[in-house]
């Protein structure tokens, strides 16, 4: 799929797809959108059928012409071929981490794997403080911030 145009000022986007698209989209699941070779996470708001290669799509907090108009060209994939564990952690660095109450934690300055198990370092206040990342503790991630379900006494 690519996203051939943007439609309308509301931030909505015409994607054109192929024979092998899935016909339910899951509106649960991101989809991944390409920015310098690496999977960004979009979660679609809403989809409709324009025509039998085409989808009128609105994407989460892509809410004007002008941010639409920065996917216009796009590749868009289903899934990032690595994990969240993976390809993505490059282009993590520098995000807001927030918890799931919504409180800023500070940015992200590192991956680390400890025994296989992923962390990030965050910068909370000019303190470093670790914390597990893994696809199970993401709540949602959005252009510049992570939201991360954090266990209890770890900040």
């Amino acid at each position: 799929m690519r996203v051939l145009k943007s439609y309308g000022t509301q931030g909505e986007v015409i994607l054109g797809i192929s024979s092998d698209c899935p016909k339910d989209i899951n509106l649960t699941e991101p989809v991944f959108i390409c920015f310098d070779e690496l999977p960004v996470p979009f979660f679609i708001e809403s989809v409709k059928e324009k025509g039998g290669t085409r989808l009128l799509v609105k994407f989460e907090d892509i809410d004007t012409l002008s941010e639409a108009e920065e996917l216009v060209g796009r590749e868009v994939s289903f899934s990032d071929e690595t994990t969240v564990e993976g390809l993505q952690q490059h282009a993590l660095v520098g995000i807001l981490v927030f918890d799931q109450n919504g409180n800023r934690i500070g940015p992200i300055t590192d991956f680390n794997d400890y025994s296989g198990n992923t962390c990030i370092t965050v910068d909370s206040n000019g303190k470093e403080v670790i914390l597990p990342y893994n696809e199970k503790l993401v709540i949602k991630l959005k252009k510049n911030s992570l939201y991360l379900e954090i266990p209890e006494g770890l900040i």
